[in-house]
């Protein structure tokens, strides 16, 4: 009797023994997520058809490369065509703030032969901050550019602009209202006209531009994203000089209204994962 009792203790306790070792079998490890390592990288180009000055009412063709980029795994982030190149020190969801770049073309005497006697102002890299807030996530964005010029003008200019952000499939179409302003040293080099300037030139009047609004308009643009790496896009612009800016004998010999229209394409791909 005892002998059984013995044996059937030890096949109870073979059978707890086996059943714990398959419920073991069984159960998978769960190891921490590795994080995403590596960035994700966007190039492309833009070319634009628009004034070949502020103010000209003569049009002609310009381009410019782009480069942007974002950690791996981050989501892409909206961006207009007139965005100045930023980097974003700070962000969440609905903000973001940073350092912002951009590059102006300038003006030329080659552009506009009845602009002779005229200084140039030569093409200008302008830096400064940008601060941008999405009352609205995904769908409203707003957005300001401070930025200071280095060589063609040593001015500051400050750009605000306002966009709502509609996805359908491939396609996303953005736009809104835009806002510039400048102050005088910008605005007395882009549309004054010294006493000496306009002796040389015999048509142009004497003129001092002064800082404050320069222009008010609207832009919008429409995106196709036909493969994860590919996406163009296509664009239109429109500025009405205002104020100071509008009251120049430069912009009186051309046009305040300002149109521009565009075609760009970018390619992204993984670097360092």
């Amino acid at each position: 009797m005892s002998y059984l009792k013995m044996t059937v203790a030890a096949w109870a306790g073979l059978v707890v023994m086996t059943g714990g070792a398959t419920a073991a079998d069984r159960v998978v490890p769960v190891f921490a997520e590795q994080p995403v390592s590596g960035w994700t990288v966007t190039i492309g180009a833009t070319g634009k058809f628009g004034p070949r000055y502020i103010g000209s009412d003569k049009m002609g063709f310009s381009g410019s490369p782009s480069l942007s980029w974002r950690r791996a795994g981050e989501p892409l982030s909206f961006s207009a065509p007139d965005d100045g190149f930023g980097l974003a020190l700070y962000k969440t969801s609905v903000f973001s703030v940073g350092p912002v770049g951009a590059f102006k073309s300038g003006r030329y005497f080659g552009d506009d032969r009845r602009l002779f006697g005229l200084r140039d102002v030569p093409w200008t890299i302008e830096g400064g901050a940008f601060v941008e807030f999405w009352p609205i996530q995904d769908r409203l964005r707003t957005r300001l550019e401070v930025r200071q010029g280095f060589h063609g003008h040593r001015g500051v200019v400050a750009d605000a602009s306002v966009d709502w952000v509609e996805r359908f499939g491939a396609f996303t179409l953005s736009g809104g209202p835009r806002l510039s302003l400048a102050n005088g040293s910008y605005m007395d080099r882009n549309f004054g006209v010294s006493p000496g300037e306009a002796a040389l030139n015999g048509t142009l009047t004497p003129y001092r531009a002064k800082g404050g609004l320069r222009s008010v308009g609207a832009g919008a643009a429409l995106d196709y994203r036909w493969t994860p790496a590919w996406t163009t896009r296509t664009f239109v612009k429109y500025d009405r000089l205002i104020g100071s800016a509008n009251d120049s004998p430069i912009v009186r010999l051309g046009d305040r209204n300002q149109f521009t229209v565009g075609l760009g394409a970018s390619y992204t791909f993984a670097w360092g994962q």
